[in-house]
């Protein structure tokens, strides 16, 4: 597999373009092929561009910006894909070191027979890390809502690097019943940097699972299984390999209001070889996360999410992170649309090369969206980010105020 190679600068997107091509050759019988552009002119005013804690490096400066996505669909009877490419450039006029091409690729599929079922969902960006280090409080994702939320980062961002980073996870599911199922999924990420240091490694993760699926009532689901993986940085010579478990329950309050609660606790060891001998290191991490949707259609809906993740990290190993978000989008009119979002999060080594310096960071952001006609709208959103290291006496902070307009085509017809 190419991605085993030490070049992260192509492999990434390597793999991301097979598999987009590989899942866009869904079964093509009676098929439905469906599209949604999406164009989008921007410009901001931030005030501390590159989130920096020394008040003579602070960079106060105005951006602008051009967005283009577009959202494919192949539906049939039994399959569906779905896949969104985009691009978006970043130019600065008095920081041109962090004008920059980013490129995005999400998708996902399923496909459903009697009674087996197979589902992947895969994410890919090529992004500046500075960018890449100070995620949003709103999940923009789409296509696959949560994915890549969990910022595999050391929060030490570094101008002029930019990353790849791929997440593709496939399930395949067998029906025991119309109510019970076995099943196993896997998970493969990769992170490369164009340049690598102790603060920014690359990485190669495996996971494997297999579980126990069951629908108790209209109300109520739960799953249980166990797992393996392993993690493999690409700068330094660290490795480490966990086993453990994880269960799962979902619980239907109403027809619109829907909570999960999932946990899961492991065994990891983990090892470095560095000039001065041989590290190794056992911990047992542990991650409790609660998920609560409302969701009324078109009109209302709000996110809570509550707990602890444990992820691969560009620390060299894994990490922790204890996390709340929350969002709320609300239909103030036909055309006005108001969303609200905040997210506070602690994330440290769980094992790693990277020193324990952990960081505290919080974002909130509101934006308001006016549609001028059915397909063209205008939106201003206001953002503020702060952040602070456990051992650094300064904080940073930034505020930025954004302005847009853009086109959206018309969402799929059914």
């Amino acid at each position: 597999m190419s991605l085993l190679s030490r070049s992260p600068a192509g492999a990434g997107l390597t793999v991301a373009t097979t598999v987009a091509m590989l899942c866009a050759l869904a079964p093509a019988g009676a098929a439905e092929v469906y599209y949604q552009p999406l164009l989008q002119l921007s410009t901001q005013y931030n005030t501390n561009l590159d989130l920096s804690p020394i008040p003579a490096e602070k960079r106060s400066t105005e951006g602008y910006y051009a967005d283009a996505a577009t959202t494919v669909g192949i539906a049939t009877p039994t399959a569906e894909t779905t896949l969104q490419p985009r691009v978006l450039y970043n130019y600065y006029p008095s920081a041109t070191d962090r004008n920059r091409l980013e490129a995005f690729l999400n998708g996902n599929g399923r496909y459903s027979g009697q009674r087996d079922r197979f589902s992947w969902y895969g994410t890919f960006d090529h992004r500046d890390d500075v960018n890449a280090e100070q995620p949003g409080a709103a999940d923009q994702n789409t296509v696959n809502p949560g994915t890549g939320t969990n910022t595999p980062t050391t929060g030490h961002p570094a101008i002029g690097v930019t990353r790849d980073y791929l997440i593709v996870d496939p399930t395949y599911t067998h029906s025991l019943t119309p109510l019970s199922g076995i099943g196993v999924a896997g998970e493969y990420q990769f992170m490369g940097y164009s340049r690598e240091d102790s603060g920014h490694i690359g990485f190669d993760f495996y996971q494997a699972r297999m579980f126990y699926s069951k629908t108790v009532d209209l109300r109520t689901d739960f799953s249980f299984g166990v797992f393996g993986n392993h993690y493999t940085a690409r700068f330094g010579d660290a490795r480490s390999n966990s086993g453990g478990a994880q269960g799962n329950v979902g619980y239907n309050w109403t027809q619109v209001l829907h909570s999960n609660l999932s946990a899961s606790v492991q065994q990891t060891d983990f090892k470095e070889t560095r000039d001065s001998g041989n590290v190794s290191l056992t911990s047992h991490p542990w991650s409790v996360v609660l998920n609560t949707v409302y969701d009324a259609g078109a009109t209302t809906k709000y996110s809570i999410y509550l707990g602890r993740a444990i992820f691969p990290s560009s620390v060299g190993g894994l990490a922790q992170i204890d996390q709340a978000r929350a969002q709320y989008d609300h239909d103030l009119s036909e055309r006005l649309h108001f969303t609200g979002a905040v997210r506070v999060f602690r994330d440290r080594t769980v094992s790693g090369i990277a020193d324990p310096n952990y960081r505290n960071y919080a974002t909130a952001s509101v934006r308001g969206q006016y549609m001028l006609t059915r397909r063209i709208f205008i939106a201003s959103s206001f953002t503020y980010v702060y952040q602070k290291y456990k051992f650094d006496p300064a904080s940073a902070d930034a505020s930025v105020v954004n302005v847009s307009i853009g086109y959206r085509g018309l969402e799929r017809q059914h």
